[in-house]
């Protein structure tokens, strides 16, 4: 499981920079927003936990969104004024404290995944505004490779913690946005404060499809059987990206040069 998530935090990684080459900072955030790493993840749970098991992570997960968009929106309004190392920092601590929140939240589980969804169909409204840069953006491979190793380490050191720590803690660093993480950093020290809002932007959009996935597959999977199930998530979540991606192509106006 470890090789498999290492494997994936890669690829996410490099898909983010095929679509800021092509694209632009914000179709990049998009594509990291969605489900490129839990998605799979969830498949492989699927093999050895029953459908109601996985089922039930994926409502938790849903709950704990929340400090997923506490992290961006926390990172989005510090870049401002600070430094990545800064920001980044003030985002985790967000991220903890509102997970820390949502578990003691004396609310039915029914009503934290309602509450989750909202967050998350918010989020973007939080953030400051962001230009719609035209065009992509090129990355030198040097670069991809700092990426692609902070990324890695960052998703090492959260699996080792996870797997020693409590259970409350657990649930946290597992839902911990490890790309969330290093793109908007990496960002916000090579590209600017502008670069980081509409990477961040993107991020937060491209969550509403992480929270279709979620949403599709814990309802289907008690319905369908388990492949059957998995494979309505997953559907549901590459329609909503596809939707998501031909409105943000859109929107895109020419930047000035």
């Amino acid at each position: 499981m470890l090789a498999a998530k290492l494997a994936l935090v890669a690829l996410s990684m490099m898909a983010a920079a095929w679509a800021a080459g092509r694209f632009g900072h914000r179709i990049a955030g998009l594509v990291s927003g969605f489900p490129m790493i839990v998605g799979p993840l969830i498949g492989l749970l699927l093999i050895d936990l029953s459908a109601a098991r996985v089922a039930a992570i994926c409502l938790a997960t849903l709950a704990n969104l929340p400090a997923c968009i506490a992290h961006i929106v926390t990172f989005a309004w510090v870049s401002q004024w600070l430094g990545w190392w800064q920001s980044l920092l003030a985002a985790s601590g967000a991220f903890f404290l509102a997970s820390a929140l949502i578990q003691n939240l004396p609310l039915a589980p029914w009503m934290l995944v309602a509450l989750g969804l909202l967050v998350v169909a918010l989020g973007p409204r939080c953030l400051p505004p962001s230009p719609d840069f035209a065009g992509g953006v090129r990355i030198p491979p040097i670069e991809l490779a700092c990426r692609i190793v902070a990324a890695l380490a960052m998703a090492a050191a959260v699996i080792e913690l996870a797997a020693d720590a409590p259970a409350a803690i657990s649930a946290m660093l597992m839902t911990f946005p490890i790309t969330g993480s290093i793109l908007p950093a990496f960002t916000r020290a090579l590209y600017g404060v502008p670069a980081t809002r509409a990477l961040l932007r993107g991020f937060a959009t491209g969550l509403h499809g992480l929270a279709v996935f979620f949403l599709a597959t814990a309802l289907a999977l008690p319905v369908l059987d388990k492949w059957g199930g998995y494979a309505l998530g997953v559907g549901c979540a590459v329609a909503y990206a596809v939707w998501m991606w031909w409105r943000a192509r859109r929107r895109v106006v020419p930047a000035s040069r």
